[in-house]
């Protein structure tokens, strides 16, 4: 018997206007070829890999562990448990909230933990996006470590607050190999 599996696209388009994390580069988009000369068009990008919505490595905040062209392309397609924890500016998400959705589904092991915290939907067009989002309290964080899932992603330009400075989530996940997915929408 064939599973069918529910696709849904979470990922940010990604324009010249989007909002990228402070000192990071607006995103470039140049003309390379035009069909008039080379018989096909086409462009060349300019942009941070942390642009819109995307997945953080080990490495990221720990040389010497896996880099994404490291991860394999298996570990982007999981199953995965759905918390939703509505939070304002530099609120933490802990445990308790992840918690409470257990009930409706438990989270397994190699599972993606997917956090709705209502902050895309909200806040995209604002100011304050990027700079007073909420985040997972390292609590919640070695409490996802405990359940060994495979990924933790959130709707937040970053898993930390914004006033987290020590990026305390980044380092407890990344360096279990849980791989964050930052700036997810449509949740």
């Amino acid at each position: 018997v064939s599973k069918t599996m529910r696709v849904l696209d979470l990922t940010m388009r990604i324009t010249p206007s989007i909002k990228v994390y402070p000192g990071s580069p607006q995103p470039s988009f140049i003309p390379w070829s035009k069909f008039e000369c080379q018989g096909y068009d086409s462009e060349a990008m300019f942009m941070s890999t942390h642009t819109g919505t995307h997945v953080d490595a080990p490495s990221h905040f720990k040389p010497g562990l896996a880099s994404i062209d490291m991860i394999s392309s298996d570990r982007l397609v999981c199953n995965a448990v759905l918390i939703r924890a509505q939070k304002r500016a530099n609120q933490l998400i802990e445990q308790q909230d992840i918690d409470k959705q257990q009930q409706q589904q438990q989270i397994g092991q190699g599972d993606a933990v997917v956090i709705a915290t209502g902050w895309e939907k909200k806040h995209s067009g604002s100011r304050n996006y990027m700079s007073q989002n909420p985040g997972l309290s390292e609590q919640a964080a070695r409490y996802l470590c405990r359940k060994k899932v495979n990924a933790v992603a959130i709707d937040c330009p970053s898993i930390d607050t914004a006033a987290d400075s020590r990026f305390t989530a980044h380092h407890i996940l990344l360096s279990n190999n849980i791989l964050v997915v930052e700036n997810l929408c449509n949740l």
